[in-house]
């Protein structure tokens, strides 16, 4: 059984998130203690939970420990068959970080995989599932992964109340990645949403967006005004090359003006576009489980090699060896995976 410090490194849930995921693939059994035990709420929080519950259920596992609270899980996996799942949070907890910890033992299983998730869709500390959308599927749709998302309600803090569904084909053949250069621009999309909020919520933020990228590219960004459960407004914008996708998200919040959200999320994003980095700081840890298990090499550039990307190749190197290697070049960072 291998063993796994969740209080290594960055020491939050993506430890758990990424053990469980190579766990399941692999047939691996694993043992994760420590988890989060250095956050102020130490233990497994909701999704959590759900994440390695769903997980359990994707490939019939035998678990031990899975509870809020919990410090210690033990994760025994069984064959990836495919099917039909509903998965609740429960709470506001990010229904993105659930499909981050799904997607890959999904596309590893026998048949399709079909899967509702309820809870938050934007929330703090998590990609927005328009990020998944438009900038998660794409790069791994390149590695062999074919998976839909479909928003169905969003769902913020505290109130949550959001549903995505997600459909995840089978991968046949799991390939890496080389991305040196970006390639081409092609162009910026993106989306500027808000729900119990006025209309001209998105409209200021889509104005401050455009008015951000004047200069450094043409940008289609839609309108999704709704009403919910819960109320927030946000913005996400994906930067389409001929190589890869790069992302910026700002989520709204209170007393934070409309146009500071949107010249803050168009100014993260140029910067990115303009550093030389292939993928964002974000896309990097999320890559890493799949670089590690694709066949041949895989190779990104970022501007930095994060916290949660450094974590994120320990546990996977955990299961399968040292595979990465980092170097650095003109002030950015190579992240290669042979």
């Amino acid at each position: 059984m291998i063993e796994v410090d969740g209080s290594h490194g960055e020491g939050g849930g993506q430890v758990l998130r990424t053990a469980v995921s190579l766990s399941a693939v692999l047939r691996e059994p694993v043992r994760i203690t420590g988890i989060r035990s250095g956050r102020p709420n130490p233990g497994l929080a909701a999704q959590h939970v759900t994440g390695v519950m769903a997980v359990a259920e994707l490939c019939d596992a035998e678990v031990d420990g899975v509870h809020v609270g919990s410090k210690e899980v033990v994760f025994r996996p069984g064959e990836l068959t495919g099917g039909e799942f509903e998965f609740d949070v429960g709470t506001a907890g990010s229904t993105s970080l659930v499909l981050q910890t799904c997607i890959l033992p999904a596309a590893m299983s026998k048949a399709p995989v079909r899967m509702t998730i309820m809870g938050g869709t934007d929330t703090k500390w998590s990609p927005p599932i328009d990020y998944m959308r438009l900038v998660h599927l794409p790069i791994v749709e390149r590695m062999g992964v074919p998976c839909e998302i479909d928003l169905v309600r969003r769902g913020f803090y505290p109130e949550g109340g959001g549903e995505v569904t997600a459909l995840i084909g089978r991968c046949a053949d799991l390939r890496g990645i080389e991305v040196a250069e970006k390639g081409d621009l092609v162009g910026v999309a993106g989306v500027a949403y808000a729900q119990n909020l006025p209309e001209h919520v998105v409209t200021r933020l889509k104005h401050s967006v455009l008015k951000g990228l004047v200069g450094h590219a043409e940008a289609k960004v839609e309108s999704d005004i709704r009403t919910g459960r819960s109320t927030g407004a946000g913005v996400v914008l994906a930067a389409r090359y001929g190589n890869t996708v790069i992302g910026e998200s700002a989520l709204g919040q209170r007393g934070v003006r409309a146009e500071t959200l949107g010249e803050a999320c168009a100014s993260g994003l140029v910067e990115t576009m303009l550093s030389g980095a292939t993928v964002d700081e974000h896309m990097l840890d999320q890559l890493v489980p799949y670089m590690a298990l694709a066949k041949g090499g895989s190779a990104v550039v970022a501007e930095e090699l994060t916290g949660h990307a450094e974590t994120n190749i320990w546990v996977a190197e955990r299961f399968l060896g040292g595979r990465f290697r980092i170097a650095r070049r003109g002030g950015l960072v190579e992240v290669r995976a042979d």
